[in-house]
């Protein structure tokens, strides 16, 4: 059994309120086996100017089709102590955000845990970002 890739599309803040805020991360999960794979779930952990923001779970059922790509979009809800974080850090112009990811497969061999690392720049109509 080979390793499937993952690869992050893109991550955006969607709205913010007085219970938190709402993004989503979008990835590409490329399974190169000779059989479709089971993705369970995501844990991830949200950096923003090198500070911890945010970390969550994301329980998935879906099968990856044997050799393709799928497309994943795990929602990240970030609660209010921590929104509050993330707008204090924004609103003093910081942008560039970290997401790692471990994103949990179950294989007729046992569970299969792919980590990602993606950096980039934040951006969302929440905070009236560019």
């Amino acid at each position: 059994m080979e390793r499937p890739e993952v690869r992050v599309r893109d991550v955006s803040i969607r709205s913010a309120g007085l219970t938190g805020v709402s993004g989503e991360m979008k990835l590409d999960v490329t399974n190169p086996n000779s059989v479709g794979i089971p993705l369970s779930s995501i844990d991830w952990q949200l950096s923003i100017g090198g500070g911890q923001a945010a970390t969550g779970h994301v329980e998935l059922s879906q099968t990856l089709p044997a050799r393709g790509v799928a497309p994943i979009t795990a929602s990240l809800a970030i609660d209010v102590r921590d929104a509050i974080a993330v707008a204090s850090a924004i609103a003093g112009g910081t942008r560039d955000y970290q997401v790692t990811a471990t994103v949990h497969f179950s294989t007729a061999v046992g569970r299969l845990d792919v980590d990602v690392r993606h950096a980039g720049t934040l951006g969302g109509s929440a905070f009236g970002l560019p």
